[in-house]
């Protein structure tokens, strides 16, 4: 025989591509489904309980393989998820673009989940051992469930946060309004209630993977406990009632013909909704109401620097005989802000809160100058919008109150962001204001997600929400959640409602961030001892065999000894 020619009939490199591609085609089909689960947890189809199942998907298919290919198994729920979740802002961009970035970015962080599941999953305490002792069996289950339930958690954290303030669309916590886990966000704020979710998705997870060894003692449990875990948060108590008065608030929705062309034409959205602010002050008796509050953008013209827009809005506020919150973007130094302004039927313009987190790649561009060697579609903002350093709340005078009334507010995307609207609760909020400009978004499901995520801060902070839009969805929102009073989408309306005040904080505004810190500290922890326990057992795999002290006699000398060691040669 030759030595090192191989004759045997194994399989060639090649075939065990094929084998491998073949061997991902029904998990990344798997992945698929886990993915478009996700998303059907969301507006529009708002299908609640599927948020779990597809959690429990990625946890089933990404564990005990590869942290590549569970990487990847990862990334391919994040594009299932994202794509449908996110399209909304193809109408809004005008062109796929922006829908595709995003999608891929959002995904790259389920891959980092997948392979990190894929590193812990393997840890020693997560490993049930196949073995009869049933309380290894036991404490491996329960760790698996907690393991992947915290790592869910922590790369929500990450990605609502980071880069730029991150982009919390898509939190498993806001496809939840309409579940019986809603009021646990009164508890452990959006980031308790999604590892809640994660929580039951894993459980789901072990009862398939008990099923599949046949294990059906440990696949009831587990079902038992999510059953147990999803109805659990309906004990919780969530008080609604006015603490501190209420506030009589007009909402005013003006819409608009066409997003692009009614803003190009001066004075036509901010005519809209005085027109409408004129014709409900002839519908209630004088100084019904203590305020009226417009959307974002509802002044398509600054009334601080242009005097017919200054002169519409003022005229609306002295037929109804109250001030308007309105919404007004700023130029200032070659940047722009995002306002919303107080102005007084007497005294003109106001105070004003200015929003603190402008969405990226839509209000402003990072890194534009290097992004603009990719495309030239990053000059359509022609000028960035600079962040708000104000307060997180604006006082409005109420004259059922006998007093200034202090409003947390978020504009538009701020919604989402849990830790801006606790601030402004915190900073003593009695109701929670959400003025947004819809109009880019008519007929696309970010009206809907948006809606939701109001109505679970609504339950996070224990206080009523009034969000107004331009074209829809203005509501008013209760402490518990629901809503109670709702204008047709793209109609020119308005109601009125009485907003009940509240002065005492939600144990999840009493935690602030310790939630969130937990879940990131958590969730590192796990991946960078699933990682280093990795690494090691690959470094076992692929060591010389012998050891440290084999290798040195083969080498001619023996360690410790100082002597040469003959080495016998075999003739041949």
């Amino acid at each position: 025989m030759v030595r090192g020619v191989s004759t045997g009939a194994g399989p060639g490199r090649g075939e065990r591509l094929a084998r491998s591609l073949r061997g991902m085609i029904l998990p990344t089909a798997w992945a698929t489904v886990s993915g478009l689960a996700l998303a059907s947890a969301f507006a529009p189809l708002d299908w609640w309980w599927a948020a779990a199942m597809g959690v429990a998907g990625l946890g089933v298919i990404a564990r005990g393989r590869t942290w590549g290919r569970s990487a990847w198994l990862g990334f391919v729920v994040g594009l299932a998820f994202f794509a449908p979740l996110l399209h909304f802002t193809v109408p809004a961009m005008g062109n796929a673009l922006g829908w595709v970035a995003l999608t891929i970015t959002e995904a790259s962080y389920l891959a980092l989940l997948g392979a990190a599941w894929s590193w812990v999953s393997r840890l020693g305490p997560l490993d049930d051992g196949h073995g009869e002792d049933g309380g290894t069996i036991w404490r491996g289950t329960a760790a698996r469930v907690a393991a992947l339930a915290a790592l869910w958690a922590a790369v929500e954290e990450l990605r609502s946060s980071w880069p730029w303030g991150g982009f919390p669309f898509g939190r498993l916590a806001f496809a939840m309004a309409d579940s019986p886990l809603l009021p646990l966000a009164s508890i452990g704020g959006v980031t308790g209630l999604g590892l809640l979710v994660a929580l039951i998705g894993a459980l789901l997870a072990e009862a398939a993977r008990a099923l599949r060894h046949g294990a059906g003692l440990r696949a009831l449990t587990a079902l038992i406990a999510a059953g147990a875990a999803a109805v659990a948060p309906l004990a919780i108590h969530m008080p609604s009632q006015a603490e501190s008065g209420a506030l009589r608030l007009a909402a005013v929705q003006g819409s608009v013909a066409d997003a692009q062309d009614s803003y190009a034409r001066a004075l036509e959205v901010t005519g809209r909704h005085a027109d409408e602010t004129t014709r409900l002050a002839g519908e209630i008796a004088p100084e019904a109401v203590d305020a009226v509050v417009w959307p974002e953008n509802a002044a398509d013209l600054d009334p601080r620097d242009h005097y017919a827009s200054a002169r519409r809005i003022d005229r609306a506020a002295r037929a109804i005989g109250a001030p308007i919150l309105v919404g007004a973007v700023k130029y200032e130094d070659d940047a722009r802000y995002n306002d919303l302004l107080l102005w007084s039927p007497i005294t003109g313009a106001g105070p004003y809160y200015r929003k603190h987190r402008p969405v990226p790649f839509a209000e402003y561009v990072p890194l534009r100058s290097w992004i603009r060697r990719l495309t030239t579609q990053v000059d359509r903002i022609g000028v960035d919008m600079l962040p708000g350093t104000g307060p997180t709340t604006l006082a409005v005078p109420s004259a059922s109150q006998g007093r200034d009334v202090p409003l947390a507010i978020g504009i538009c995307f701020e919604v989402a962001y849990d830790d801006l609207l606790r601030d402004g609760v915190q900073r003593g909020g009695e109701a929670i204001m959400i003025p947004t400009n819809n109009a880019n978004f008519i007929g696309t499901s970010e009206i809907g997600q948006q809606i939701a995520q109001g109505r679970v801060q609504a339950v996070a902070h224990g206080r009523a929400v009034l969000q107004v839009s331009t074209t829809g969805t203005t509501a008013v929102i209760s402490p518990r959640g629901v809503i109670e009073q709702e204008l047709p989408d793209n109609e020119q309306s308005s109601l009125v409602a009485e907003l009940p005040l509240r002065t005492t904080l939600t144990i999840a505004d009493r935690l602030g961030y310790w939630p969130a810190r937990l879940a990131l500290i958590a969730g590192a922890l796990l991946a960078i001892t699933g990682m280093v326990s990795a690494g090691r057992r690959h470094w076992a795999a692929h060591a010389p065999r012998g050891g440290y002290r084999k290798r040195h006699r083969a080498s001619g000398s023996v360690p410790g000894t100082g002597r040469s060691s003959t080495i016998r040669r075999k003739r041949t």
